[in-house]
């Protein structure tokens, strides 16, 4: 990056590579439930209690 070399700080190493490669896989798989999980929160809120949780929540 911009002519500097930026030195190894970790040696190749597979098992490494895996561990984090199923890290990063299982947190973005938590990271889409929470969101899935919040967004149905929001309509059950907008269309089963009928309050304005998703009417505050939208831009005006």
């Amino acid at each position: 990056m911009l002519g500097v070399e930026m030195p190894m700080l970790v040696g190749p190493d597979q098992a490494l590579k895996n561990q984090v490669k199923e890290i990063h896989e299982t947190l973005g798989t938590a990271f889409y439930l929470v969101i899935g999980l919040h967004a149905m929160a929001a309509l059950f809120h907008h269309y089963m209690l009928g309050d304005n949780t998703l009417r505050r929540m939208w831009r005006r």
